[in-house]
């Protein structure tokens, strides 16, 4: 491993990650994808496995899960190698080659890197009442949707007003679960068209504007104590289970402690428009990029990813050309398997 030279190493396994590996097989690039978990996915299969994906083209109602198991079948049609539970500890430049440290002892070395690594490694924004350690430990509050393949709960409530509450109780509803969402406030800060979905469903109780006092995990559920932020008053719902949607922080203490730094954007790595960082040939893609104006969607990342590609080969060969349309290239000579 240590004497081995790559054009490109990608780091992180999530959507933009495993697109840009398998674009840089396209381009019969020598590649490879390293990823700090067992598995593909990244945040989308951490977070959102069950979720489903709104803002890709062509895809519609795909879930996380379902995305994730397409881009990795995509990815081993081209000659690429990739490295689970492989946390980069550090990234060094060294006579204009990136030497990558893997878990603190393994080294790999490549002419350029592609950054994308999300927003870092996340956890949730807990629920903090009376009673609430309980319930989490005992498995009535969780952050995460359940498996529904698997999940025999009826009822459901979720606490929250953004996204993700709101994207949690779609999801709860399109497959039958009952749901009471819990909001401190009458109006949602979440995509308009979620909302009048959740408003137009039969399955869906709000309770606005409402926080909740205290959580009391019981053997058949778990009894929820509301107060009521106008008036005070107290009342109690029970279900199944408690979703908590709060959303999750970001931690980038892993990548801020390698001895590379680049300029910072809002606390992710500020890119030109060829995603280069303001370290030569150390290029960043989706959410761990930061440019004024970026919408912070899986479809931004995809479209990166080329461009990465392509400024990277143009950084470590320009006599090489490019780039090139995948209609141009010979799939036989491409893919490792047709």
């Amino acid at each position: 491993m240590d004497n081995e030279l790559f054009d490109i190493i990608i780091i992180g396994g999530g959507p933009a990650g495993m697109f840009a590996q398998y674009y840089a097989g396209l381009r019969e690039l020598k590649t490879a994808l390293i990823e700090a978990t067992p598995r593909f996915g990244g945040q989308v299969s951490a977070l959102y496995p069950e979720k489903k994906i709104l803002d890709l083209p062509t895809f519609i109602n795909i879930t996380g899960r379902d995305l994730i198991d397409k881009l990795a079948k995509q990815s081993q049609l081209v000659d690429s190698k990739s490295f689970f539970n492989s946390q980069v500890t550090d990234l060094q430049k060294k006579d204009d080659l990136f030497e990558i440290e893997i878990n603190h002892h393994a080294y790999l070395r490549s002419k350029s890197v592609v950054v994308a690594t999300g927003s870092g490694s996340f956890s949730p924004r807990r629920v903090s009442v009376p009673g609430s350690d309980n319930a989490e430990q005992g498995g009535r509050l969780r952050y995460l949707l359940p498996d529904f393949k698997n999940c025999r709960e009826k009822s459901f409530a979720v606490v929250g007003g953004g996204n993700t509450a709101v994207d949690y109780a779609n999801e709860l509803i399109d497959h039958g679960k009952k749901v009471s969402l819990i909001h401190r406030r009458e109006n949602f800060r979440a995509l308009e068209s979620s909302v009048s979905k959740l408003e137009n469903s039969e399955l869906v109780s709000f309770y606005l504007p409402k926080r909740i006092a205290s959580l009391d995990q019981q053997s058949d559920g778990i009894s929820i104590e509301l107060e009521d932020l106008k008036d005070q008053n107290i009342e109690k719902i029970k279900v199944d289970q408690l979703i908590g949607g709060y959303g999750f922080t970001a931690s980038s203490a892993i990548i801020d402690a390698w001895s590379l730094s680049a300029k910072k954007y809002r606390y992710r790595f500020a890119t030109d428009s060829k995603q280069m960082s303001s370290v030569p040939g150390l290029f960043v893609i989706g959410d761990a990029s930061a440019y004024p104006g970026k919408a912070d969607l899986i479809a931004t990342g995809f479209g990166e990813a080329p461009t990465a590609i392509n400024s990277a080969v143009e950084y470590f060969d320009p006599d090489r050309g490019g780039p090139q349309h995948s209609t141009s290239l010979d799939p036989k000579k491409v893919f490792t398997d047709d």
